[in-house]
């Protein structure tokens, strides 16, 4: 366990380095962007580095003193003394308009609860819920997609979706201890049981307090931000889960997301009271206003609200197959907007670089570098070039990432063919809003493409080009994206096809996977 402990201090200690490179790189890669199309010198960032709230947050103090963290940390935990070091508390902002808060630990403490969680999880997978898919290392989103669009009603299908109140932040420190001592549900060692127990009841403050040594104790949730609250919530909603398996058709439960499938208005009932009960024993609320609970899926409408489909984990399920929902529609059009507009117009309000574009030949470097920020953010990182030796070739693609990889379930791409084209308008329209300021701030020009030259690419003059390979100048499209994707699938099944993971499941199911 130390040895495993010291492993993961010098892992933990690696990546914490790396994010910090990583953001330097991209501060950097900002202020050249600027200087480029602005040609003004960027001033002084106002990003400056926060020093560290302790050392244990310090990645070369704890990679050098790893063995004697580990060994520290061990011997607290055989005499049963150890407790965490105060988390610091970060609120991170919502689409509603609201926070959600996290907790950052220290590497240490992080590296304590990936061991435990990876040791305890293998021991008792078995034990756990089949039809729960976030913490299983080999399931993944993919696989709760499938199961849900295995299941085959005998007639009409009904859909029953429960929503809990801030589930995370709500579940009772004392139902949550009540589950780790129960030996019947999970096997746990007296040293880990004792572990999990200072994680719940962790101390916490937010960086303004944190210094003055101002700290609270957590009595209700689970520690979000550390790996252990993944098998906390887990349990926690192990008692629900056993209710499902005997009353639905078919469940799947997503973290707290939770779609029961059955064929009858008396089987949902049933499946509506197992929520109620379930609410009742753990404390936990169940959320009216964002809970559909029971609804039929069938074009007629009948004595119960009917609909042509329901949502889930980025997906709407219909009668006719899966599609994309109404909500990630509009997530994907805004962000591409944000693309558009920073590429395109948001620097022209700073100073514009007449070498970046110009008419007769036409060429356009920020157009092109907004093209391919779409490309990699719809293809993942793909070339045009890539798409089309894969579906008229059959060269196998390097990998399946971004949008199209996460949809290459879709059976109906209407969604993206209305996605595609509002992709071409929102860039003409910017590319005239742009033309205006050109002209009436900087006496310059730049092309003014139709859509179709969008489309094809044919808006770039290659001779300008002074590089080796020319370069992609056709906008990218979701539909080619999902035909590759597709034929992906059908040939090679969802193997290196990357699902988002845990964290990116959170931002889907709040509408902002993509």
């Amino acid at each position: 366990m130390q040895n495993a402990l010291r492993t993961e201090i010098k892992r933990l200690s690696r990546k914490a380095f790396y994010k910090i490179q990583k953001q330097a790189e991209i501060e950097q890669k900002y202020r050249d962007q600027f200087e480029k199309r602005t040609g003004t010198t960027p001033g002084i960032s106002l990003k400056t580095a926060k020093p560290f709230l302790s050392r244990h947050f310090d990645p070369a103090y704890c990679s050098r003193n790893a063995n004697f963290l580990a060994k520290v940390i061990w011997y607290k935990v055989l005499k049963k003394a150890y407790e965490p070091s105060p988390a610091m508390r970060i609120a991170l902002p919502k689409p509603d308009g609201t926070k959600r808060h996290v907790m950052a630990f220290s590497i240490p403490d992080a590296a304590l609860a990936n061991v435990v969680l990876r040791r305890t999880r293998s021991r008792n997978i078995k034990r756990l819920s089949p039809s729960s898919f976030a913490y299983h290392p080999d399931k993944n989103v993919f696989d709760a997609i499938i199961s849900l669009r295995e299941f085959e009603p005998e007639s009409q299908l009904f859909a029953v979706q429960i929503d809990f109140e801030k589930y995370f932040d709500n579940i009772p420190s004392w139902y949550l201890k009540k589950k780790i001592d129960d030996a019947s549900l999970i096997s746990l060692t007296p040293h880990e049981r004792h572990i999990f127990q200072r994680f719940i009841y962790h101390r916490y403050a937010d960086r303004e307090d944190y210094g003055k040594g101002v700290f609270a104790r957590k009595h209700t949730g689970t520690p979000q931000g550390s790996s252990v609250s993944l098998l906390l919530a887990n349990l926690a909603n192990h008692e629900l889960d056993t209710a499902l398996t005997s009353s639905a058709g078919k469940f799947v439960r997503f973290a707290d997301d939770v779609v029961a499938l059955c064929n009858n208005y008396e089987q949902a009932q049933e499946i509506e009271k197992c929520f109620s009960l379930h609410c009742r024993k753990s404390g936990l609320v169940i959320n009216k206003k964002k809970s559909p609970g029971i609804a039929i899926i069938a074009p007629s409408e009948g004595e119960i609200r009917t609909f042509s489909g329901f949502d889930y984990l980025g997906y709407r399920f219909t009668n006719d197959g899966l599609t994309v929902p109404d909500r990630v529609k509009r997530k994907v059009i805004f962000k591409i907007s944000r693309l558009i507009n920073l590429y395109l117009v948001h620097y022209l309000h700073v100073g514009f670089n007449r070498e970046r574009a110009g008419v007769a030949p036409d060429y356009d470097w920020d157009l092109l570098g907004c093209i391919y920020e779409m490309r990699n953010y719809l293809y993942g990182g793909l070339a045009e070039a890539d798409l089309a030796a894969f579906i008229q070739d059959g060269l196998k693609l390097p990998r399946m990432k971004g949008l199209m990889g996460f949809y290459c379930l879709i059976d109906d791409p209407s969604t993206f063919r209305e996605i595609d084209g509002q992709m071409l308008s929102l860039l003409r329209r910017a590319m005239v809003t742009r033309n205006q300021i050109l002209a009436t701030k900087y006496k310059a020009a730049c092309p003014n493409p139709s859509n179709r030259a969008l489309a094809t690419g044919d808006w770039l003059n290659l001779s300008v080009w002074r590089g080796g390979e020319p370069p992609e100048a056709r906008v990218p499209s979701l539909v080619r994206g999902w035909r590759a994707a597709r034929k992906h699938f059908f040939t090679f099944g969802l193997e290196d096809v990357q699902p988002p993971g845990y964290g990116g499941y959170s931002a889907a199911n709040s509408g902002e996977l993509f």
